[in-house]
């Protein structure tokens, strides 16, 4: 009985351990819904919001950066900027072009940053996000920016 205690316990750790690892996805349910929600998870400084729009494996590419690749990466990334001080992100209006199970968009941002003790400061740039039909949704599979001068 000891035994099978032990061994439930095990499994059931490791359970729940593996759940708490992995980032969880949340599709949305048209691809220009993403801006809104990421908008929202940036307000918010949720990181972990912001991961959940990714698929799995997906990559960011920013100019002059390490690719950032994964979904547990990127919510450590988020995490680092708003620790940073990123603190609000403005989108223009996208473009998007969809397929069956596939999308791009692009779009123009703002975003202000103000690290502690300092002054705000406003960054411009523009994306192409790349979206994957998934099931309940869609998924941003790749990211990739640039600083707009």
């Amino acid at each position: 009985m000891r035994a099978l205690s032990f061994c439930l316990a095990l499994i059931l750790t490791l359970s729940f351990g593996a759940g708490a690892m992995a980032q969880a996805a949340a599709p949305v349910a048209a691809p220009r819904d993403a801006i809104a929600a990421m908008i929202a998870a940036v307000t918010a400084r949720d990181a972990a919001a912001i991961a959940a729009l990714y698929a799995e494996d997906a990559v960011v590419l920013g100019a002059g950066r390490p690719v950032v690749a994964g979904r547990d990466a990127i919510r450590d990334s988020w995490t680092q900027s708003f620790a940073a001080g990123y603190a609000m992100l403005e989108v223009g209006r996208p473009r998007t072009e969809r397929g069956s199970d596939r999308a791009a968009m692009v779009f123009g941002w703002r975003a202000t940053i103000q690290p502690a003790g300092q002054a705000a400061q406003q960054v411009q740039g523009r994306s192409l996000l790349y979206f994957q039909q998934v099931e309940g949704g869609w998924l941003i599979s790749a990211d990739m920016w640039q600083p707009a001068g």
